[in-house]
């Protein structure tokens, strides 16, 4: 088993994918790695993004890509309490270089720009490879069929929501899928393929407790992913690993 904590380790006061987050997670030694949400910026620039702060900027109407890295540098993404710039995949990693931790990189859909946003990041992400291991995913099987067919570095994966249940038939080398699908699919036939199965959004201990009575077999084959790390830090299969 991993625990990978998605935008870093959250607090009360501190919030997902800030800087704060991600270096509380870095001293937390049942926190095996990361997960981060990737958006390009109108100038090119890559930073990562809570859902709740892609509503703010969107509205149902805008693209991320509307705006620059400026104009995100002026918003708070932090809590009331502790007020947080945007981070950058730049600054990302840098931080974990020689960190030893799991990096996933998740490639948000960017409509029109996939390909150079796919290029960018590979790009980045090659200059820092320094003892970090990255995994790439995206729920856009473009930007999935592309990272294929560019780039065999790194292990390539695909998200499976709700939106994107098909995506579990796409051949990768791991899957990113919901807790709320696991009764959908058989994972067990995933691993006896060699393949890597992250469950996404167990952010509740009584859900982390169902999974590991469930694939208990398996458990070591897994990695769970929350962007809650404190809800689930009771459970007696992650005190067993402080």
């Amino acid at each position: 088993m991993k625990i990978i904590a998605n935008g870093g380790a959250s607090t009360k006061n501190v919030a997902n994918n800030t800087l704060d987050a991600i270096y509380l997670g870095l001293n937390v030694p049942y926190i095996d790695g990361f997960k981060f949400k990737l958006y390009l910026t109108k100038d090119k620039e890559i930073i990562t993004l809570s859902d709740d702060i892609v509503k703010l900027f969107t509205n149902g109407v805008n693209e991320i890509d509307d705006f620059t890295l400026k104009d995100f540098l002026y918003f708070n993404v932090g809590s009331s309490v502790q007020k947080q710039q945007i981070v950058t995949l730049r600054q990302i990693l840098y931080i974990f270089q020689n960190s030893g931790k799991y990096l996933i990189l998740e490639l948000a859909n960017q409509k029109e720009n996939n390909a150079l946003f796919t290029d960018l990041v590979l790009n980045m992400v090659r200059s820092y490879t320094n003892n970090i291991n990255i995994y790439l995913e995206s729920e856009n099987i473009e930007i999935v069929e592309y990272l294929k067919s560019t780039d065999n570095s790194y292990p390539i994966g695909i998200r499976v929501t709700e939106n994107s249940r098909d995506n579990w038939y796409i051949d990768v080398d791991f899957y990113d899928i919901n807790t709320t699908l696991l009764d959908n699919f058989n994972i067990r036939d995933k691993i006896k393929e060699n393949k890597l199965i992250m469950i996404d959004e167990v952010n509740r201990m009584e859900v982390f407790d169902l999974i590991y009575a469930e694939y208990q077999d398996i458990f070591n084959y897994i990695y769970i992913i929350t962007s809650q790390i404190a809800n689930i830090n009771d459970n007696e299969q992650i005190q067993n690993r402080r």
